[in-house]
C-alpha cells in the first residue's frame, strides 16, 4: 500500500487528496494542517484517511506533497533534511515558484531523496478544503520540474495525480519562473493595482455607492485571491516579475502616449492586436 503525505489542505491541497483518492482508492492518504477546519472536513467525507503530525507523516510516506505557501514550502524542506526518511521516498511540491524551491531542495538532493517540483496552473480565489475539486485542475496545465527523479518516479507522480486530467508539461525551473511571471503573477500584480485605482478614484468623487459593471467585475476577480499566498508568490519570484512590469509599463506608455497624441487610429490598432491576442489564447485552450 503506498502511503501519501500531504502538508497543507487548503484550496490546492485538499483536490491533490481528492485525485490521489481517486486515481489510488487503496492508498493511504494521511494529512497535516494548522487549519483545523481543512483536516476536519476531509476526514468526515472519507479524502484522507488520518490526521497526523508533520514529523510522524513524512516519515511514514512513500510520497510527500508540500502544498503550503511558496515560503512554507522552503522551511518545510528543511525540515524534511533532518528526518529520517524513507530511502525511496519521493518529496513533490505545488508552490508556484521553482528556483527558489529547488535551490532549497538541494538539501534533500545531498542525501540521497528524491525532490520532484510541481506547479499546477488553476486555482480559484476561494479558500479552504471544502472548496478544492478535482475538476477545477482538470485540463490545466500541471509543471513538473524535475530536480533529480527518475523516469520511472516521475511517471509515479503522474499515475497519482491521472484521475486529475492534467496536461504534464516539464520545464526547468528557470523557464517555469520566466513563464508564470508573464501569465500568472503580472496580472495578479496588475489586478491588485488596477482594484486599488479605481476604488481610490470612487472615494475622492464620491461615488463609492455605485453598481460595479460586469467588465469591471470580471477583470478584478483575482484581486480577492489568498493575501498570505500571494505576497509570498510575488516576493519569491521577484526578479522575473519586475521585467515583465517593466514590460507592461512601457506597454502602457505607448497607450498613453497615442491618447495624448490623440490619435485613434493608433490607438484602434493596438485594441485590433489585442483582440487578436485575445482571441488566440481562447483558441489555444480549446
Amino acid at each position: 500500500m503506498t502511503t501519501i503525505f500531504i502538508n497543507g489542505l487548503g484550496l490546492i491541497g485538499s483536490s491533490f487528496a481528492r485525485i490521489i483518492r481517486k486515481s489510488a482508492p487503496d492508498a493511504r492518504i494521511l494529512g497535516n494542517d494548522i487549519n483545523k477546519k481543512n483536516i476536519d472536513f476531509l476526514l468526515e467525507h472519507k479524502i484522507i484517511n488520518e490526521a497526523i503530525k508533520f514529523e510522524d507523516g513524512s516519515k511514514q510516506a512513500d510520497v510527500i506533497i508540500l502544498a503550503s505557501p511558496v515560503n512554507g514550502i522552503i522551511e518545510d524542506i528543511k525540515k524534511l533534511s533532518d528526518l529520517q526518511l524513507k530511502s525511496s521516498v519521493i518529496v513533490t511540491d505545488v508552490g508556484s515558484s521553482k528556483v527558489n524551491i529547488l535551490q532549497a531542495a538541494n538539501q534533500l538532493v545531498d542525501k540521497g531523496i528524491t525532490f520532484i517540483g510541481g506547479h499546477p496552473m488553476a486555482g480559484s480565489h476561494l479558500t479552504g478544503s471544502e472548496n478544492g475539486s478535482i475538476e477545477m485542475l482538470s485540463s490545466h496545465i500541471y509543471f513538473l520540474v524535475n530536480h533529480n527523479g527518475s523516469n520511472q518516479q516521475v511517471n509515479m507522480i503522474k499515475e497519482l495525480l491521472k484521475s486529475g486530467n492534467l496536461r504534464f508539461k516539464e520545464v526547468s525551473a528557470n523557464k517555469h519562473d520566466q513563464i508564470v511571471s508573464t501569465i500568472s503573477h503580472l496580472p495578479h500584480f496588475i489586478t491588485y493595482a488596477l482594484t486599488l485605482t479605481v476604488n481610490d478614484s470612487l472615494r475622492d468623487i464620491y461615488a463609492t455607492d455605485i453598481n460595479m459593471g460586469n467588465g469591471l467585475l470580471d477583470s478584478t476577480r483575482i484581486a480577492k485571491s489568498n493575501p498570505d499566498v500571494w505576497s509570498d508568490i510575488l516576493t519569491s519570484n521577484s526578479d522575473n516579475l519586475l521585467d515583465q512590469i517593466d514590460a507592461f509599463e512601457k506597454q502602457l506608455d505607448e497607450l498613453k502616449e497615442a491618447i495624448i497624441d490623440k490619435k485613434p487610429d493608433k490607438l484602434r490598432q493596438y485594441i485590433v492586436d489585442a483582440n487578436d491576442a485575445r482571441n488566440g489564447w481562447e483558441n489555444n485552450a480549446k
